[in-house]
């Protein structure tokens, strides 16, 4: 698993939480979200980079 996909999932799932925190906690909540959108958006530079490393080679 590269750094991308690490990432992504990663940043998925801090962002799911941020959003039930939110429900109880709304600052907490609220920036774990933010926090978790950011690392998402910040794994499609590398993901990006995976899917033009692919098309070169071939």
């Amino acid at each position: 698993m590269n750094i991308g996909h690490l990432l992504f999932t990663t940043g998925l799932i801090v962002f799911m939480v941020g959003i039930y925190l939110s429900t109880k906690w709304v600052i907490i909540g609220s920036i774990t979200g933010i926090f978790g959108g950011m690392m998402m958006g910040a794994a499609t530079h590398f993901l990006a980079g995976i899917g033009a490393a692919s098309k070169k080679n071939k």
